[in-house]
């Protein structure tokens, strides 16, 4: 790979519902998510990532706020570093790909400008939009840039509130897909997430994973 279109990547680190792939790829590709009934107009370049693996955030999750398309609270980074940190899974995409994932979070219908060269690790970056509008940097991985987003609107500040079913499976079944740990690790470390318990035991975690039922009960 060129050092030019080395300039033109980054790993964009997911911890919500982007680390299930499948659901990812609907940010690149157009469709709808299995869980959703909103489909997703997808990026100007539907290329696929040219690569993805397992990430641990410096700091936890906080499920906050009401997602009309989950349902449900969805999951933002908190600012603060906490330890453990999040698993998440980072894709290698462009940059323009980066601006459209970002773009189709926040229900923007054209790009956003985002300045990529104020994206620092652990620095925090303001755009003009709307629920995710903090874009945090990470430490480079081989050189490349690595980048987060969540809301300026403190997380960790915020009143926790309970995932929807589809949601958390969502999630869950993602670090699956990418991170070598059992399911009840699994189950464990997201049931540390504010917001989940106690609406979710670690138990209804895992049966999302093992069974594929968005039974509560």
């Amino acid at each position: 790979m060129t050092s030019e279109g080395r300039d033109d990547l980054i790993w964009y680190a997911s911890y919500g519902s982007n680390v299930n792939r499948a659901r990812f790829l609907c940010y690149l590709e157009g469709g709808t998510p299995v869980g959703t009934l909103l489909p997703q107009r997808g990026a100007r370049d539907r290329s696929l990532p040219r690569d993805d693996a397992p990430c641990t955030f410096r700091s936890a999750i906080r499920f906050a706020g009401y997602s009309a398309r989950w349902e449900g609270a969805p999951a933002l980074l908190e600012h603060r570093r906490a330890s453990p940190g999040a698993l998440g899974r980072r894709y290698l995409i462009t940059k323009e790909q980066f601006v459209d994932v970002v773009a189709q979070e926040n229900g923007a219908e054209g790009p956003l400008s985002i300045p990529f060269d104020e994206v620092l690790p652990d620095g925090h970056t303001l755009i003009d939009t709307r629920a995710y509008d903090t874009i945090i940097g990470l430490d480079p991985v081989d050189g490349i840039p690595v980048a987060t987003f969540t809301s300026s609107d403190i997380p960790e500040q915020r009143p926790a509130a309970a995932p929807s079913a589809a949601y958390l499976a969502t999630i869950v079944r993602g670090l699956a897909e990418v991170h070598d740990l059992d399911h009840e690790t699994l189950a464990q470390r997201l049931h540390r997430a504010d917001g989940v318990a106690p609406t979710w035991t670690i138990r209804q975690i895992q049966r999302l994973l093992n069974n594929g039922t968005t039974d509560t009960v």
